[in-house]
């Protein structure tokens, strides 16, 4: 569509749209893109397609062809053409919804007829299905012509003009190598300009693991021009761009399709793309597609997805009445499971019926079939060791049931049916029979039909033209097309030869929920559109009077034909279980059956702050602290309306919305951090994850007790709890990408060498925050710290690792969650410190990290054997370690009211040596004990480190010995020379060590002093050992016995 260059022409052009517009008859919105078709098995797909014009824009953009010759050249060899469906589009205010198709007639049926009228220019689409002619003919060229399309001047002096044909396969590969697949078509007509639009793409399940296997994602678009996009044209699947060397980042619809190598498709984008991981995923049931566009005006007309999936068939189900419903009276269901392929299915398949309570139930049978009855519910399983074929109908089964007395109203009655393999198609899961009783029940001699039907022909006749509408299940908010025919005994039957007008009304009845919620469908009667009054209570067909029925009418059925000569087109903007009803003057009624309107999808919405992208990041900003409460919103949407379904929620049996959880994909896969210990199979299986939705209001539901007790990032998926919506099917939801979720707070657990002693002075108190402390350490002697990345319900999180950590710095304050920083003890100007080491985001295992501190006193404090009374040493003090978050934008802290902040008490050290005698001849042990400055009993002095079992010394080199020695009084020498016994072990037990030293030798005298060097943190005193003042005690004497 144009650019800005043409904004001057444009005026004229409007006031001939203008006159257009009020000529017209009322035209409906556009028509969302929804599940057409899905096929499952070794399926792919293929086309071609061509345009009708002949040049670019700025080229005479108005130049057509009369006909187009497509080639189709890329089935295998082998391949089974599936389904073809030929597409076209134009321009024209006045659609063209049949064309030729390689010599034969294509004509769209009414619910493939599709309209936009984008920014006030009118543009129409058509599908027809082709299958017949492609199967037939294979790989060749094919004609289309016969399109007409509108290349006035309105259309032309905006380059506007659009017409073409676009040709998609679906084929089985029939190679059992070949990936399996589920292949999904979607149709509809959206525009998008300076906007966006997203699909929720559903029903597959991806294997586990995907490994190598791939899938592809085509899409059909209309009228974009390859200079227009500005930079803002993309297609996004699961968030990642696809582009291609045809379609470049930024310029996905530009006139080019890939399907078939065109790079001159004027107006026309068939464009397909191969998925793998990590763009898809393992163990994944949706995904995502958005559409963009910037100045560009883009018509989307359908979407192919071909998803890798487990091993698939389709289960169905169908129910059947064998008569009316009248008190007292026994009649039965009867229930018939089909496999619509492409697999065998092995069971057990289960079928569960639980019949409403306005009927008696009696015993359930069926061949093969083996059936229990609990109350109003029936379960039957098939014999398991049979296997169901495929195109396979089992043995009916037969629920007889008898109507209460006085039962009357709709009776409704739903049958589902299971089994092991995943089911591609759940939409025929469960069958839904509604049926007026007793009373209540009429004999219609109106009915509305898909057709204008022929005279007096049954339906089902191979001569009958129509059938009777059926709109079980149907989207709200969308044109449901049909006519009004008359019927006797059943039989359609003309009233005249001539046209005959009736004076018509019409109703809306409400069954489940009950009663509306303030929305009046519309009825489109030729170029009127009627807005029906408030529907009926309770599925009730209103009196003749009532005011739910709408004024009369002039209806104009045809001459010589049962049926109306025009279609009309109910439009319903809300969800539930309704009825249309109809009647004429003379009160002849009309229905059409019971349906299902029903949402296209749930909307999950997070809160506005979250700010999580699609694929998702390590580094996404913080959302949420884990485990802390936040709320989710769900809302059931309708097409084509940004406000949700109100009697959504308002069911009998209210609908309940469950949220499941999943680690969000990156665009490299899945953040490491969270799938740590999983096997890759197992990498999008869901985590736990907290919270329900209360009860909908307006079709809104909201909650706000979600939480997810670690940190990562979350993918989002709403279900419909029993993924069934009124016997209608599952509704799908998009996923969302939630968080990051960070860390509530640190815990640091400090732990020293050595258990406190009493004169240590620990503290004890145990309220909050705790302050008590139950190790020390001397200054300078390394202590652990170990870090807590903790969520808000006290527990350590696993994730908080690899990229979802970070960097944490430690300092030491007075008190758990205090303010002053511990610098005490002091030497004047000269503070005490704490040093520790920033502990790296790479440290952190399942949310824990470890690593050492030292807090240290000054120096001048330090005990020195030089200085051995200068008595200024320091009492202990406690140091509680602090950790942050140093990296990132978190700030993640242990400080918090209950702070756990481990402290330690810090006191100050030395090694004590005692003086001691030997004898020598003898070893000498000499105790040697780690001290600390404390205080016991209001005295301060040096206390035994009782509890210190880590200090050691090196045997070897730990004693020292002076060089002097000291001779003995009266002595006239000194003579020793002393040296450590190859008996030292150099540990320490519960604070006592022994240095033994050997025995000097007879003869030896005097005194040295001894100290000894251990750790620097343990500064020595001096002993002084002596020799030649004590005998050995182990001296004898030995006699000779004599006789």
């Amino acid at each position: 569509m144009p650019p800005p260059m043409w904004m001057t022409r444009l005026a004229g052009a409007l006031l001939a749209l203008l006159t257009l517009l009020l000529s017209a008859s009322t035209v409906r919105a556009d028509t969302p893109i929804t599940l057409f078709k899905s096929f499952a098995g070794t399926v792919n797909f293929t086309g071609t397609q061509e345009s009708l014009r002949t040049k670019a824009n700025g080229n005479d953009a108005c130049s057509i062809a009369s006909s187009v010759t497509m080639t189709l050249s890329g089935l295998p060899t082998g391949s089974t053409v599936l389904a073809a469906y030929l597409y076209w589009a134009g321009s024209s205010s006045t659609p063209d919804y049949t064309v030729t198709f390689d010599g034969k007639t294509a004509t769209a049926p009414t619910n493939r007829q599709y309209t936009s009228t984008t920014v006030g220019y009118n543009y129409f689409a058509a599908a027809a299905d082709v299958t017949a002619q492609v199967k037939a003919k294979g790989n060749a060229n094919y004609t289309a012509t016969d399109l007409t399309v509108d290349r006035s001047s309105l259309f032309c002096a905006v380059q506007g003009v659009l017409g073409g044909f676009q040709l998609l396969v679906v084929y089985n590969t029939n190679d059992a190598r070949a990936t399996f697949r589920v292949l999904n078509v979607y149709e509809g007509l959206q525009y998008i300009r300076n906007s966006q639009v997203e699909l929720t793409l559903a029903n597959f399940l991806t294997p586990s693991p995907l490994g190598t296997q791939t899938g592809r994602v085509g899409a059909l678009t209309w009228e974009g021009d390859s200079s227009l996009s500005g930079g803002g044209e993309n297609l996004l699947f699961n968030g990642n761009q696809l582009v291609d060397s045809l379609n470049p980042a930024g310029n996905q619809f530009n006139s080019v399709s890939n399907i078939n190598n065109d790079q001159n498709s004027f107006g026309i984008d068939f464009d397909a793309y191969t998925i793998a991981s990590p763009i898809i995923a393992s163990g994944q049931r949706s995904a995502k597609t958005t559409y963009q566009s910037g100045n560009d005006l883009v018509l989307m007309n359908a979407e192919i997805i071909a998803a890798p999936n487990v091993q698939a068939t389709d289960r169905a189900i169908a129910m059947t009445l064998e008569g009316p419903l009248v008190e007292s009276t026994t009649t039965a269901y009867t229930l018939v499971v089909s496999n619509n392929g492409p697999l065998p299915e092995a069971g057990p398949i289960v079928v569960t019926d639980t019949l409403p309570a306005s009927l008696i139930v009696g015993t359930p049978s069926g061949t093969g079939w083996s059936c229990v009855k609990s109350g109003q519910t029936v379960t039957c399983t098939y014999d398991t060791t049979k296997k169901m074929a495929v195109d396979e109908k089992l043995p009916a089964i037969t629920i007889p049931v008898t109507p209460v007395r006085g039962v009357s109203g709709l009776v409704t009655n739903s049958a589902t049916v299971g089994g092991p393999l995943f089911d591609y198609y759940d939409a025929n899961d469960t069958a839904t029979l509604s049926v007026r009783a007793g009373l209540g029940d009429f004999t219609p001699q109106f009915m509305f039909t898909t057709a204008p039907c022929v005279h007096n022909k049954p339906f089902g006749d191979p001569e009958q033209t129509c059938s009777p509408v059926n709109f079980d299940p149907s989207l709200a908010n969308t044109d449901l097309r049909m006519f009004i025919s008359y019927v006797v005994k059943g039989v359609p039957t003309a009233m005249s030869n001539a046209d005959t007008t009736l004076r018509m009304k019409f109703a809306m009845t409400c069954h489940n929920p009950t009663t509306n919620a303030g929305v009046r469908a519309t009825y489109n009667i030729s170029s009127t559109v009627l807005n029906l009054p408030l529907c009926e209570n309770a599925g009730a067909i209103p009196g003749q009077t009532s005011s739910t029925w709408s004024g009369l009418n002039n209806i104009v059925f045809g001459a010589g034909t049962p049926s109306t000569k025009v279609e009309f087109q109910l439009r319903y903007q809300d969800v539930g279980r309704v009825e249309l009803l109809v009647s004429d003057s003379d009160g002849r009624l009309g229905s059409t059956g019971s349906f299902v309107s029903r949402p296209e999808k749930l909307l999950l919405q997070a809160p506005s702050y979250n700010a999580a992208t699609t694929p998702a990041l390590a580094t996404n900003p913080k959302f949420a602290v884990a485990g802390d409460p936040f709320a989710l919103t769900v809302q059931a949407m309708m097409p084509g309306l940004t406000t949700p379904a109100p009697n959504f929620g308002r069911e009998t049996e209210p609908v309940k919305v469950l949220v499941t959880a999943t680690p969000a994909a990156t665009a490299s896969g899945p953040i490491p951090a969270m799938v740590v210990g999983r096997a890759p199979d197992n990498y999008f299986d869901p985590v736990p994850f907290r919270g329900a939705f209360n009860a909908f209001v307006g079709g809104v539901a909201t909650g706000t007790t979600f939480a997810y007790d670690d940190v990562g990032v979350l993918q989002l998926d709403a279900a419909l709890q029993g993924k069934d919506y009124l016997g209608s099917g599952n509704v799908a939801a998009s996923f969302i990408n939630v968080g990051r979720f960070v860390p509530a707070y640190f815990n640091t657990i400090v732990t020293g060498p050595m258990a406190c002693v009493t004169a240590a002075g620990c503290p004890s108190a145990a309220t909050a925050p705790v302050s008590a402390i139950g190790t020390m350490a001397y200054s300078e002697q390394p202590f652990q710290v170990e870090v807590q990345a903790m969520g808000r319900a006290n527990n350590v999180l696993q994730n908080y690792r690899l990229e979802l950590a970070r960097d944490v710095t430690l300092t030491a304050f007075t008190q758990p969650n205090g303010t002053t920083a511990q610098t005490s003890p002091t030497a004047g100007s000269t503070l005490s410190t704490f040093s520790a080491a920033v502990i790296p985001a790479s440290a952190f295992a399942a949310g824990v990290a470890k690593t050492t501190a030292v807090y240290t006193f000054p120096t001048a404090l330090k005990y020195s054997r030089e200085t051995p009374s200068a008595n200024n040493w320091p009492q202990p003090i406690s140091a509680y370690v602090r950790a942050i978050e140093s990296s990132g934008l978190d700030a993640v802290t242990s400080k918090r009211a209950a702070a756990v902040e481990g402290g330690i008490r810090v006191v100050a050290g030395r090694m004590y040596v005692p003086s001691a005698q030997g004898a020598a001849d003898q070893v000498l042990a000499v105790p040697v004990k780690p001290q600390f400055f404390g205080m016991a009993a209001g005295f301060a002095g040096w206390y035994d480190s009782s509890t210190d079992s880590v200090t050691t010394f090196v045997p070897a080199t730990g004693p020292q010995f002076a060089q002097d020695c000291a001779k003995l009084p009266g002595a006239t020498a000194c003579n020793l020379a002393l040296r450590v016994d190859a008996s030292t072990v150099g540990t320490f037990t519960a604070g006592v060590g022994t240095v033994r030293l050997a025995a000097p030798g007879a003869g030896s005298n005097g005194s040295l002093e001894m100290w000894l060097n251990s750790q620097s943190w343990l500064p020595t005193t001096k002993g002084v050992l002596t020799y030649g003042v004590v005998r050995s005690p182990t001296i004898y004497t030995y006699i000779r016995e004599m006789y």
